[in-house]
């Protein structure tokens, strides 16, 4: 898929500061990063005043993904949409990058959206000057497979509906996206956390949709940097720009060995690459959590295009 195809991608950008951002969310994130009237944006506390997201010091692009409900080509659109994965969704962005011919100071990417960004950096060298990604690798793995093949086969039975489907099968990555120590620290009693899933698989089934949960899981699924270009560290020797990683310690959904192989095959390409990892008993989702580690990491980031800056 491409944009002479007929696939576009909506986006929203937040900001007239100097710092050029293009942002790119997690799996069921969307264009709202930021708050606005009547939606809580899913990274607001880094758009807030002296924050590095802040209305005077950046202007920040924020996508949404092809194949996610919110505005861009996807499943809901119509039958016979292809199965994608995530060179698919960075080669319509720099589709859309060329043509508007988009230059950026940072490439910012988390989960999925870190995935993304890693193909997009290769698929259009030259457009970033700093790359920072969050708790991704560069390929998936069988856990990963695995994880999403129960939320896929909940997203498939015809014997649910598409409000209970969804929810269910959030119920499910829920658990992959926290910890046992983080949930035990929280919950003392079944009933306590059978309502905190519900209640986000029921909030997520308010705002989705059933095939484009799908298409991002598939797309996810897919994700394999080195394919295709001989091997990881081949693809990487493309960078034209620092990489930045952090990880979350602990993650059930991208382990540390995960991580730490794309820090590696980034150095062994003669990338200049910086790992760096969150500490927090939340897992996966700490990045969603941790703002204050998030926001000093980001600082770290910025100052590589930006040095007087912080």
């Amino acid at each position: 898929m491409n944009l002479q195809d007929g696939a576009h991608t909506a986006f929203r950008v937040v900001g007239q500061g100097p710092l050029k951002v293009l942002l790119l969310h997690a799996l069921t994130g969307g264009p709202d990063a930021a708050d606005r009237e009547g939606v809580k944006g899913w990274l607001a506390p880094l758009f807030r005043a002296g924050k590095p997201f802040a209305q005077n010091a950046a202007t920040v692009w924020t996508p949404n993904l092809v194949g996610s409900c919110y505005g861009s080509t996807g499943p809901d659109q119509g039958e016979n949409f292809p199965e994608l994965c995530t060179r698919d969704q960075a080669q319509i962005l720099a589709a859309w990058i060329h043509a508007e011919d988009l230059h950026f100071d940072a490439l910012i990417g988390g989960s999925l959206g870190g995935m993304v960004a890693l193909e997009l950096a290769l698929l259009a060298p030259g457009r970033f000057r700093v790359i920072g990604v969050i708790g991704c690798g560069a390929r998936a793995d069988a856990w990963l497979w695995g994880t999403n093949e129960v939320q896929r086969a909940i997203l498939e039975s015809e014997s649910l509906p598409d409000a209970e489907a969804i929810a269910l099968a959030r119920r499910v990555a829920m658990l992959s996206f926290r910890t046992p120590q983080s949930l035990g620290d929280r919950f003392t009693a079944a009933t306590d956390i059978r309502g905190w899933l519900a209640f986000h698989g029921d909030t997520l089934a308010k705002r989705f949709t059933r095939k484009s949960y799908l298409a991002l899981l598939n797309a996810m699924d897919g994700h394999d940097l080195g394919r295709g270009r001989g091997n990881l560290v081949q693809a990487l020797s493309e960078l034209r720009a620092p990489l930045f990683v952090l990880g979350m310690d602990p993650d059930l959904l991208f382990p540390r060995p995960i991580v730490e192989e794309l820090a590696e095959a980034a150095l062994a390409a003669g990338v200049r690459c910086r790992l760096d990892w969150l500490e927090s008993i939340h897992g996966h989702d700490a990045f969603l959590i941790e703002w204050d580690q998030v926001e000093a990491w980001l600082r770290r980031v910025i100052q590589e295009v930006t040095p007087c800056a912080y």
